[in-house]
């Protein structure tokens, strides 16, 4: 089985290229446009939110499919609408991924394969599969996905929907973080189906990816070529196409794996994608295997869906019980080259592209979108040390893993120096989000929360493959999801006996950690914590 790759005759844009299409695309929206826009999204958003019947219509059909998971631990709150969002906002957060690949390439060119392992867990990647994987990602776009914080230019702290609107004020937005991950698919189809339903339709435009004929994809059409990109290259032979996760059934996210592996095979049980564990793999002579149901199956293909801290959290777990077999296979199984036809799938791609590629994205000074992320050095924290104030104008957070584990927003000294002790961190300027949905939660009395919801973006990009017959080697913009969250008024408030002395803003832990203060109990309406972003044609 090959790769379908001809790696050496395809040339992805360099990075003065990228810059200029950046250029390009930023001198396509002056400012009187950008406002006209701004203004269109508002009210749209505000049309849907206070449209109780379509609301109830997008989060019955989202409760037929049992997605009102609390992933957050929230609880079922309705935190999961869609939101227009500016086209222009959607087209430069595109053109900035674009340079964040080309950025990603340099990178590889100038350090080699040898760059790759040293971003892995030691041990984790052979000198082969580095030496094919630096191959396939100097010439095919990777998976990957941003978060994006959206404000207004001229916003403050708290600001609300209805004071926002009334400002005229023009959005723009600030990458927060960067992976290259897998996408939601599972669950991105079952929101666009659900605001189809809801009345978002003609004019309303969910992806930016085209098809063989350089048209923008239908709902359909985009679905179908996702998930061919699932299956490729086995075809119709999906039972042999494994989804590799950490525990599956305790995910957070196991229910979008459920929604994928349904879709993948049409339905058809027999055709089921396994959705495995480690500990239910074999290798032998070679090949790999997996138990579904008690019945073996081989595993021709390998769609891994770890991020670092479950591995790292599940290394340390079975060693503690004495199974450092099962970390042991896991390991190989990302040696196996026949299982890795798409490269886009491997565990590398979760180290490939993170929150510390931010910080040489930020120091080209051109990409408007990136606010300024700094690796944290001695240097820094003794600097900290002599202006403690400083501080209160930034956030800490991990080089690796999700922004929501290990995040101190104006942090104390003595978080930076405990922090800084056990991992890399990252310091980034702090943005505050800006209301882009009125307040759909009026039954709930606390001033802070009524300030409005604010809201953070994901782009989420997928992988070229040769399953895709236009630009075979380019990522493609398959859909944006927002996560809503609530935001303080009061820049001091801080979480009622928090050990961590987290503040309110940006944070959907600090209304969890009060929820009962607020009187968030029993809620029916959503919880799922995501939904889809749309622009008007």
């Amino acid at each position: 089985m090959t790769s379908g790759h001809e790696a050496k005759t395809v040339a992805l844009p360099s990075l003065d290229q990228t810059l200029e299409e950046l250029a390009r695309v930023e001198a396509r929206y002056p400012d009187e446009v950008r406002q006209r826009e701004t203004r269109k999204a508002l009210e749209a958003n505000e049309r849907f939110a206070r449209d109780r019947a379509r609301v109830e219509t997008y989060l019955r059909y989202l409760g037929e499919k049992d997605m009102f998971i609390p992933i957050y631990g929230l609880g079922n709150t309705p935190n999961g609408l869609p939101v227009a969002l500016p086209r222009y906002l959607i087209e430069l957060m595109d053109a900035s991924a674009r340079v964040l690949y080309a950025l990603m390439r340099k990178e590889l060119r100038e350090r080699g394969p040898q760059r790759l392992i040293d971003r892995m867990p030691a041990g984790w990647l052979s000198a082969e599969m580095a030496e094919r994987l630096h191959g396939y990602y100097l010439t095919t776009e990777p998976d990957m996905a941003f978060d994006v914080l959206v404000f207004g230019r001229k916003s403050w702290r708290g600001m609300s929907f209805e004071e926002f609107k009334a400002s005229g004020d023009i959005l723009d937005a600030r990458l927060l973080e960067a992976q290259s991950v897998d996408t939601y698919w599972g669950w991105v189809r079952e929101f666009v189906r659900g605001a189809r339903l809801a009345g978002l339709t003609g004019g309303c435009t969910f992806t930016m990816a085209r098809d063989a004929q350089g048209r923008l994809h239908t709902d359909e059409s985009l679905d179908r070529e996702v998930l061919d990109t699932y299956r490729w290259p086995l075809g119709a032979e999906t039972q042999s196409v494994l989804i590799l996760e950490i525990e599956p059934p305790k995910q957070a996210t196991k229910q979008n794996l459920w929604f994928i592996a349904d879709a993948m095979c049409g339905g058809d049980r027999a055709r089921r994608p396994a959705i495995l564990d480690a500990a239910d793999l074999e290798i032998r002579n070679g090949r790999l295997y997996g138990k579904v149901d008690g019945v073996e199956r081989e595993i021709k293909k390998v769609n891994s869906r770890i991020v670092d801290a479950d591995l790292q959290a599940y290394i340390r777990a079975r060693k503690a019980a004495g199974e450092e077999h099962v970390v042991e296979r896991l390991r190989q199984v990302y040696q196996l080259p026949h299982v890795w036809p798409d490269l886009s799938k491997h565990l590398m791609g979760f180290y490939l592209i993170d929150k510390s590629s931010l910080t040489g994205l930020s120091l080209l000074g051109s990409v408007r979108l990136t606010p300024r992320t700094e690796l944290v050095t001695p240097q820094h924290v003794e600097r900290w040390r002599k202006n403690p104030a400083e501080l209160k104008k930034i956030a800490i957070k991990p080089l690796h893993g999700m922004s929501a584990k290990g995040v101190y927003v104006g942090p104390t000294l003595e978080q930076v120096e405990q922090t800084t002790a056990q991992e890399p961190m990252l310091a980034q300027e702090i943005i505050w989000a800006t209301p882009i949905l009125p307040n759909v939660m009026p039954d709930i009395q606390d001033p802070d929360v009524q300030a409005g919801i604010c809201s953070e973006a994901r782009l989420v990009l997928q992988a070229g493959t040769p399953a895709v017959p236009l630009e075979p080697h380019r990522a493609r913009m398959v859909a944006g999801l927002t996560r809503n969250h609530f935001q303080s008024r009061d820049p001091e408030r801080k979480i009622k006996n928090d050990p961590r002395g987290r503040g309110w803003y940006s944070n959907m832990g600090a209304i969890l950690a009060v929820k009962g203060e607020l009187g968030i109990q029993e809620r029916d309406d959503a919880g799922i914590g995501m939904a889809p972003i749309y622009w008007l044609d």
